[in-house]
């Protein structure tokens, strides 16, 4: 590959071919500001459409200011990043942006993080020159993620990653122009879809338009009910990212601080979620020894591979995209959910409390994790084994309402007994960490030897897909890792499909495991941040006396007091749990007979879903093809109800989301019927400043209807093209097949007259 020179604000620089002006900046030091833009390369995540312009630069002969985030070098081109024809741009497209953007910094969950609000205060906006109309969207509360619409400035990073990276697909691009938004598929209630919670979308979002549901306050409130036992949880990857919220550094962990601060705050006892990762790795590695001796005498339930049930972000995924997969999990419940059980269950009775008087508060790095402890298998008749989730940003908030200094604090220890953990526990935290806590455990148990070595390298990294085999004394055991769940639909399609030949699967639904979760302080796209935060956890492991799960004497006295054995009766109904196929889509659809509707419902013949499903196959069931789709689709239903784009989604393997943002962005789709005379008004350039608008708010007034409706009597419907290719004779109508052209509002009332009187 070659290089380019050019010249940014004087100074020379020497980039690769395909460098864009934003990166060569940024390899110099110059800063040029951005909202859109983002990328993680060890991720494969790049989001650039270039959309919010906050990065335009001057380039010496060209007359228009580029989007530096989009424009490749140039070998002798001249830049400027900073000059004043450069500023006063940015400083209208802010104000721009801003005229649709609710003024509630104060009050906003990311008030002091929020990118725009650094962009606007480095460009010096004081006031809003372009008052207009204001996006008016409901709130979306889910039990993890909340979307608040209004403050979406439209970057598309939450897009990119929830299709690109992790495949899931809950979320996409919707409308055009001003009524443009990122939305679920139709709109709905993001819990109503396929959402997995796993809160990428939300670490990644540079306002305050998606955020993670608060529990704050509820959580005060039982702090304050002197008749409650409150009992904190900490997860392993907390403690990697609370430090530098407070002025420590990135890989600093700050474990007994953090317990110093939570009994400070007020919290009765403050236990470790490590010692219930030792515990689920005594679960599960005996349930995995037992599968594999089951493979090995041939019997029909080994269930192989294993796959770990830590994460609740991809047990969601699981119900949700390969619900044939169930039976694989382990049904080990996470750590979060075992150190609930045994706190409601071992603990109570050791304090002489009802469960219902012990509050559990999980201090976790997971958006998922507030969803998991509401699933009705977490609950003993409603009572729920965890009360309440904050996640790490909230802990943040909690001790800072509190005033507590934390830089200042002592070192404590956790309570005792469940506080106690081996290096085992701790590295649960990052992406092949509970994989390697199993092989340390389980080649003992299999073997009746200690493991040859206690770091497995080879099981350690950010590559997104790892494999290896463990040697247990003479038995192979084949091992793979995944992180984010991109990585994690292509293991499951491989044992899917039967060409994997794992033994064991890991995998977390977040970048580098619980160290990158959605719940996390923001990485503001600096890798490097979770690189350290990984690092130090094996740094703690390192320093343990402990370091195996199964020598943790805690852990063996729970067992020889109360649970019993691993997977015995009494650890079984307590510390595991089932699975529940929760695909959306299962192909099956109403079928009604032609004359009848039920609960809203479209009426799709049997006859009429094959004829879609046929439709989908002439172009091979090819995603890339969805237009021409579509275009067969209506053609042959007429319209596009939710209905048929469920079909078309699931015959192409893709998410409803993306095929509802294609037929809401392109007008030449409708999703209601057609009246019997459609009338589409082409708003093309040249027929839009020849007077369109207006013809259009014509037909609108005299019909009584919105573009999209049709009207009472079946008769007309109102639509609008971008280009009929009669641009020399704007403004042009169509009504059923006839063409009106040179069009004024005038004439409307005469047109509609020709088809009242057929």
């Amino acid at each position: 590959m070659g290089t380019i020179k050019l010249t940014i604000d004087n100074k020379e620089v020497i980039v690769p071919e395909g460098t864009t002006i934003l990166v060569a900046s940024k390899s110099v030091g110059i800063k040029i500001p951005t909202l859109c833009f983002m990328k993680l390369d060890e991720l494969h995540y790049e989001n650039s459409p270039g959309s919010c312009r906050i990065c335009v630069v001057e380039i010496a002969g060209n007359k228009k200011l580029m989007p530096s985030c989009k424009t490749l070098c140039a070998e002798g081109m001249v830049v400027r990043t900073h000059n004043p024809r450069v500023l006063n741009a940015r400083r209208t497209i802010m104000e721009l942006i801003l005229s649709n953007h609710p003024f509630e910094c104060l009050t906003c969950r990311k008030n002091g993080q929020c990118e725009l609000q650094n962009v606007a205060s480095e460009l010096g906006i004081r006031e809003i020159r372009y008052p207009g109309e204001k996006s008016t969207f409901s709130p979306d509360v889910s039990p993890a993620i909340v979307r608040d619409l209004d403050k979406c400035i439209m970057c598309r990073r939450c897009e990119t990653m929830c299709n690109s990276v992790q495949s899931v697909g809950a979320i996409s691009a919707i409308n055009r122009g001003f009524n443009s938004i990122i939305s679920t598929g139709f709109g709905e209630d993001i819990e109503l879809g396929n959402c997995t919670y796993c809160g990428q979308c939300v670490a990644i979002c540079p306002v305050g338009a998606l955020g993670g549901k608060s529990s704050v306050d509820q959580v005060l409130d039982v702090l304050a009910d002197s008749s409650k036992v409150v009992v904190a949880q900490t997860a392993p990857a907390v403690r990697t990212a609370l430090g530098k919220a407070f002025g420590m550094e990135s890989d600093q962990v700050v474990t007994g601080k953090m317990v110093s601060a939570l009994r400070a705050i007020g919290f009765n006892y403050v236990f470790d979620t490590d010692f219930a990762a030792d515990l689920t790795i005594m679960e599960e590695g005996t349930e995995l020894l037992g599968r594999l001796t089951h493979l090995i005498e041939g019997k029909a339930d080994a269930r192989i591979p294993l796959m770990t049930s830590c994460c609740p972000g991809w047990v969601n995924f699981v119900e949700q995209n390969y619900p044939e997969l169930i039976d694989n999990l382990s049904t080990a419940k996470s750590p979060q959910q075992m150190m609930g059980a045994v706190i409601k269950n071992y603990f109570a009775k050791k304090l002489n409390r009802p469960r219902k008087d012990i509050v559990v508060v999980s201090l976790m790095p997971c958006l998922a994790k507030k969803y998991e402890c509401m699933r009705e298998d977490m609950s003993v008749e409603g009572d729920p084994d965890v009360n309440y989730v904050l996640y790490t940003r909230e802990l943040v908030r909690l001790i800072r309402f509190a005033n507590v200094d934390f830089q200042s604090l002592p070192e404590s220890d956790f309570d005792s007994p469940l506080g106690e953990s081996t290096g085992a526990g701790t590295i649960f935290g990052a992406t092949g960490g509970v994989m390697e806590a199993v092989v340390r455990t389980a080649y003992s148990i299999y073997t009746g030897k200690p493991a040859p070595k206690i770091d497995f390298q080879e099981l350690r990294g950010f590559e997104g897909i790892k494999k290896a085999t463990i040697d247990f004394d003479g038995v192979q055991i084949k091992l793979g890792i995944a992180h984010g769940l991109g990585n994690a639909r292509k293991l499951a399609e491989s044992i899917l499909n039967g060409t994997s030949d794992f033994h064991a699967v890991e995998v977390m639904a977040c970048p580098g495991g619980c160290i990158g979760g959605g719940g996390q302080p923001f990485h503001h796209g600096d890798m490097s941040v979770i690189k350290k935060r990984a690092a130090a956890l094996y740094d703690a492991d390192r320093q343990k006396s402990l370091r195996k799960s199964h020598e943790n004497p805690s852990v063996q006295k729970l067992y020889a007091d109360f649970l019993g054995t691993p997977c015995g009766p009494v650890s079984h109904r307590l510390l595991h749990t089932h699975y529940t196929n929760r695909r959306k889509i299962v192909g099956v659809y109403p079928v009604y007979h032609e004359s009848t509707k039920e609960n809203g419902a479209i009426c799709l013949s049997a006859s009429t879903i094959e004829s879609l499903k046929t439709i989908c196959g002439k172009f091979d069931n090819d995603p890339k093809e969805l237009i021409n789709i579509l275009h067969a689709v209506q053609e042959l239903v007429g319209y596009l109800p939710k209905e048929v784009q469920e079909i078309v989604a699931e015959q192409l393997r893709i998410p409803l989301s993306k095929v509802y943002g294609v037929v809401t962005f392109y007008s030449f789709f409708t999703m209601a019927p057609k009246g019997k005379y459609p009338i589409s008004v082409c708003l093309g350039t040249a027929c839009y400043v020849r007077g369109a608008e207006k013809v259009l708010d014509e037909f609108k007034n005299l019909l009584k209807i919105k573009v999209g409706e049709t009207t009472a009597d079946g008769l007309f419907s109102l639509d609008c093209l971008r280009c009929v290719g009669a641009c020399g004779f704007s403004p042009v109508v169509l009504v059923g097949k006839k063409v009106y052209v040179r069009m004024t509002p005038e004439k409307v009332r005469d047109v509609l007259n020709d088809f009242y009187s057929l």
